[in-house]
């Protein structure tokens, strides 16, 4: 009997292992949006009462959580807890220690959530940190720098086409499964795109176009996240 059951618990260790090996982009409430030799976007829902799989993060991330939800996790490698100064708002490297772990939400509404992994090498060059008006920058450390844009009502800037890559991300707006009012038009708006929902994106190559965020809204402000990437 007892070598039975340790032949159970070893084979159940070995699935629990196996499972754990799937890589974020894989878990399927990890919906990857958009990829290029840059960046990988994977927008991140899970509805209440809901549990991921087991999976692994490795590359270096920026984490965006979008919701007001309460979570569990259980964890099987953990590089450290993240540090949650900036809000809502953070870059882990996972350089030497990858986080294995699955999240549920205990929660009556979705926990949402924008994990955007850097896949580029850092490049040796310095670049000329721009001045992003209505802006207050979150982080800077190889390779990307962070800016909070917290956009007045009825205001817009422009800034010039930069030498790096430009992740812009909506932090207001409309929750992935809200339906917009009848005749509601959107208030934040990147390069022409309509940011209408939380997490609403735009990549802008290196020496592209100029950026211009505009808030069209009469009354209340919107938030957006600005990552240069280097």
């Amino acid at each position: 009997m007892r070598n039975h059951l340790l032949l159970l618990a070893l084979a159940m260790n070995l699935a629990y292992n196996g499972t754990a090996q799937i890589q974020v982009s894989q878990e399927p409430r990890h919906h990857k949006v958009f990829e290029n030799e840059w960046v990988r976007i994977l927008d991140v829902h899970i509805p209440p009462h809901d549990t991921t799989l087991m999976h692994k993060h490795s590359t270096p991330s920026v984490f965006m959580v979008l919701s007001n939800t309460k979570t569990g996790s259980q964890v099987l490698i953990e590089p450290g807890k993240p540090s949650f100064a900036n809000g809502n708002i953070w870059f882990e490297s996972f350089a030497d220690t990858p986080r294995i772990h699955r999240v549920w939400n205990e929660d009556t509404v979705e926990f949402h959530v924008i994990d955007m992994e850097l896949l580029h090498t850092p490049s040796s060059n310095a670049h000329p940190i721009p001045a992003i008006p209505f802006s207050m920058e979150l982080f800077n450390v190889k390779p990307v720098q962070a800016f909070r844009v917290t956009m007045p009502p009825g205001k817009s800037f422009t800034l010039p086409a930069l030498n790096a890559p430009l992740v812009i991300v909506g932090l207001t707006g409309l929750t992935a499964t809200d339906a917009a009012p009848s005749g509601a038009t959107a208030t934040g708006i990147v390069n022409g795109k309509p940011f209408t929902k939380k997490g609403d994106y735009l990549f802008l190559p290196a020496n592209g176009p100029q950026l211009t965020i505009s808030n069209k809204s009469g009354a209340a402000e919107t938030q957006f996240a600005v990552f240069i990437l280097y």
